[in-house]
């Protein structure tokens, strides 16, 4: 006969509120990330690109928005100038072109959205730039970004959050892809008509590009190849640019039918391995995508305008923010002035 111990009633209670508590602080520790900045984004003319709001000395501007940027922000010689910027040359980076640069402006008053920066905010000055300034998402990973182009909304989330507590919108299909994070570039794995390959997603190029080598080695591609040319531009056979439309462009769980892609080769500056493909705003545009930075995941689902985001509570950590604190500390010195 098996033994049984008599459980007091006042033990039995005792568990119940213990159990009820545990239950209660672990809803808590699971809610859903805060909003702690929102910023509206603008489509500038029909490449599809986006520009969102900064406001750099009391100047009000409007900046590229690049998830192809790196790993800094960048500002046209000539707009430094004019904001009273201060500049200096003790930084070796590299700018957009792959060239060596050692000049960086410094803006010492600056909003973006419900966010005032606390420091002097680093830009990379970069000659023949075509917009004004680009804010590179890789310099906005302190926390958890979110790229809405349903409701034209870039929002900054806290990092602390269960994993997989983010899709706060509505959905009915959802993707969830790992991410490797290089030098200010998402990777992702994706494939195209069935077929692996590597890429990055960039909302400062308008096409989706695909490398010619790995089209020509996977896909059989041909330049000779004709394609209907109803609602595809023409080819550029001197350039190496090639218009096609492929059946779909898949991540697990979310498929894009009939993606236009340019076939041409890719480069992808001197220090990185270029991807197989460049994932451009014909496809981001159709997208709300949520980057987890904690989980290095990446939330997919089509675009849906959301519900109403609740008003931004800043961040008291300093994130939300585009700025990358490892360059601040190498290129601010208090001794420096202007020039």
């Amino acid at each position: 006969m098996p033994w049984r111990f008599p459980i007091p009633r006042e033990a039995c209670l005792t568990l119940a509120v213990a159990l009820c508590m545990a239950s209660r602080a672990t809803a808590s520790e699971c809610a859903a990330p805060r909003l702690e900045n929102s910023v509206p984004m603008e489509a500038d003319g029909p490449s599809g690109k986006v520009v969102v709001p900064i406001t750099l000395n009391g100047v009000p501007e409007k900046f590229l928005f690049d998830t192809g940027g790196g790993a800094m922000n960048y500002i046209a010689p000539a707009v430094a100038l004019r904001l009273g910027l201060f500049r200096t040359d003790n930084f070796r980076a590299t700018d957009l072109a792959g060239n060596k640069s050692y000049k960086v402006a410094g803006a010492r008053k600056v909003t973006f959205g419900a966010v005032t920066a606390r420091n002097v905010t680093i830009f990379q000055m970069v000659p023949d730039l075509a917009f004004d300034g680009i804010l590179s998402a890789g310099t906005m990973t302190g926390d958890d970004l979110d790229i809405d182009f349903g409701a034209m909304r870039l929002n900054f989330f806290s990092a602390d959050h269960c994993p997989g507590a983010v899709v706060y919108w509505p959905h009915q299909t959802l993707a969830v892809v790992p991410v490797t994070l290089a030098e200010g570039h998402f990777g992702l794995a994706t494939t195209l008509d069935g077929h692996a390959l590597t890429a990055v997603i960039d909302t400062g190029s308008p096409w989706t590009i695909l490398n010619l080598a790995w089209a020509k080695e996977n896909l059989g591609f041909s330049p000779g190849t004709t394609t209907p040319s109803s609602g595809i531009p023409k080819d550029e056979p001197d350039q190496q640019i090639y218009f096609r439309r492929y059946s779909k462009l898949s991540f697990p769980g979310i498929t894009v039918a009939n993606p236009l892609v340019v076939v041409r080769p890719v480069q992808f500056g001197d220090d990185h391995a270029a991807p197989d493909m460049i994932i451009g705003m014909e496809v981001l545009r159709h997208l709300h995508l949520y980057y987890a930075t904690k989980e290095k995941k990446i939330y997919i689902t089509p675009a849906a305008v959301a519900a109403q985001l609740p008003k931004p509570a800043p961040s008291s950590s300093g994130h939300a923010w585009p700025q990358d604190e490892e360059l601040y500390s190498k290129v601010w010195d208090p001794v420096h002035r202007p020039h």
